[in-house]
């Protein structure tokens, strides 16, 4: 039989390998880690800058502490928090990331309740190996943390299923429409229920190493009228449908690895509560029917044993803006990343990265067909 990977749930989830145990006695344990890392961005790199278009050292730290707790012969209590703590220049300050509480039932699952991503990100990871110049598909709908969600996991025999549900949030993350030509500033939806789920399955060793195939699927909707009760509670919308499938082989901490992701994903908003917004070109408020995005992500890349490790990536994004009345635009993001890494032991590590344009649209105002590169250094405990 294989061990179950939840018994590793509390430290293995978010938690660095390098987290220390802080207490652990009669079964009751907790663990503490985090990271402090400093990164130099070119002028292209949108939102990483100390001003529009100029190049600056940002740092940043996180932080994150894991507890459980032996209820009984079968099943232990768990709570695990994690929060960022950024100098951008934006003053955020400190803010959540992962929260939630949960019980492990070992071989048989685990249940958790609080926030983290959904199971739609579970065929998203295989190629979530870049540091900030990837993520042209997976990102823009779902992939922010999101409260208010419940999920049971399971993954045993190399078997992975996932099932959620998620309650009433007001101004959650949903949609980052920045990113997906609709001009918002800010990622704050008004949701009120939905549901997600994901299935996978790992084969061990297939020649060089392991292949997973997965697929997620998430269903999120809005808040109607009579439920929202002011402005406050975020854009309004009808629904949203996510749906993801990725394969991955090899083991990128070790050898070859490649990995592909497909995704599709669809907001749609309601006529009578229209999603407005300014046309950048015409100057004209415009009422939007839907943003529908689609497209799929490569990832080829080798980890030698000196710590070395390389990555390199095709990234195609068809992204479709609907108005109530018919009339539509699209538009096409295409990017290459790279990435190498050098860990020079299980602390401490130093990296570069560079996104290529490879044919995007030239009239989106973000920097998609420029080349953005940066340099980094970070330190885990």
């Amino acid at each position: 039989m294989k061990k179950s990977l939840l018994a590793l749930a509390v430290v293995a989830v978010a938690a660095s390998a390098n987290a220390a145990t802080v207490y652990d006695k009669d079964g009751t344990s907790l663990v503490a880690g985090g990271r402090v890392q400093s990164v130099f961005y070119n002028g292209n790199h949108t939102g990483h800058n100390a001003a529009e278009n100029d190049s600056s050292i940002q740092n940043s730290a996180r932080f994150s502490l894991a507890g459980k707790t032996q209820v009984t012969d079968w099943v232990s209590g768990l709570g695990y928090a994690e929060w960022d703590m950024d100098n951008k220049g934006t003053g955020d300050g400190t803010t959540a990331r992962d929260q939630y509480v949960g019980a492990d039932f070992g071989e048989f699952g685990l249940v958790k309740a609080g926030r983290f991503v959904d199971s739609a990100y579970y065929a998203e990871e295989v190629t979530d190996h870049y540091e900030d110049a990837a993520g042209t598909v997976q990102g823009k709908f779902n992939g922010e943390r999101r409260g208010g969600q419940l999920v049971y996991i399971y993954d045993n025999y190399g078997f992975h299923a996932q099932a959620g549900l998620q309650t009433a949030q007001d101004k959650a993350s949903l949609v980052n429409a920045a990113k997906t030509g609709l001009e918002v500033d800010e990622d704050a939806w008004a949701i009120d229920s939905g549901f997600n789920g994901a299935l996978g399955y790992t084969f061990d060793d297939v020649v060089f190493g392991p292949l997973s195939i997965r697929a997620g699927y998430s269903y999120v909707k809005g808040q109607n009228d009579g439920d929202i009760a002011n402005a406050e509670s975020g854009t309004p919308f009808e629904n949203m449908k996510h749906v993801t499938a990725g394969i991955s082989w090899g083991n990128l901490n070790s050898g070859f690895y490649c990995a592909a992701l497909y995704e599709y994903a669809k907001l749609k908003f309601d006529e009578q509560r229209a999603f407005s917004v300014v046309d950048p070109d015409s100057l004209e408020a415009v009422d939007f029917e839907q943003a529908r995005n689609k497209g799929f992500e490569l990832a080829v890349g080798y980890a030698f044993d000196n710590g070395v490790s390389a990555l390199v990536g095709y990234e195609s994004s068809h992204v479709k803006i609907t108005e109530f009345g018919g009339e539509s635009g699209t538009y096409k993001i295409k990017r290459i990343p790279v990435f190498v890494n050098y860990k020079l032991n299980s602390n401490f590590n130093v990296w570069t990265e560079a996104g290529f344009n490879a044919g995007s649209d030239h009239d989106l105002g973000k920097n998609v067909d420029r080349t953005v590169w940066s340099v980094g250094a970070r330190y885990t405990f």
